[in-house]
């Protein structure tokens, strides 16, 4: 009986571990589950090192688009703006927002993404600090594992910790 109670432990353990691989971009580290991939764009808005874009996204069956995805941005912080600020002038931007409010670490808001990569509903998270801005979409509409792949997040440079409240 023991034996077969470690075996039985044995293999979900392995099930476990096998399920989520954890990948290392510049900024940030995420464990990504299978089918999840990532891409990351330093500099992608000015050629600026401080500008980070990172994609993780779970592409759909036909791999022309994505189930789910999360769109983050790090950007220089040079209004020397608030997170509430910050996700203030967001939330405009998308339609039917809803109030941006704080949440965590995170100032954030409801809305529907004007985006044609991903047209689909998404929560936006919103964070500060006085030299730079982090900005993730998380959008999920068949609750694949987006926010947790999000909740897995860990920043790898002290100033990626702190936009993540770590």
């Amino acid at each position: 009986m023991r034996r077969l109670t470690f075996i039985t432990l044995f293999v979900l353990c392995l099930a476990v571990s096998a399920q989520a691989e954890t990948r290392s971009f510049t900024l940030f580290s995420a464990d990504l589950p299978q089918g999840w991939d990532g891409e990351e764009n330093m500099g992608f808005k000015s050629g600026n090192p401080n500008e980070c874009m990172l994609i993780l996204g779970l592409s759909n069956a036909k791999k022309d688009g994505y189930d789910a995805l999360i769109s983050i941005f790090v950007l220089p912080n040079d209004q020397k703006e608030e997170s509430a600020a910050v996700a203030n002038k967001l939330a405009p931007l998308q339609a039917n927002a809803s109030t941006p409010r704080p949440q965590g670490p995170f100032w954030t808001f409801n809305g529907e993404v004007r985006s044609q990569i991903f047209p689909a509903p998404g929560v936006t998270k919103v964070s500060a600090t006085p030299d730079r801005v982090f900005i993730a979409i998380v959008q999920d509409p068949e609750q694949r594992g987006a926010e947790a792949v999000f909740a897995s997040l860990k920043g790898l440079t002290p100033d990626a910790a702190k936009l993540l409240g770590q």
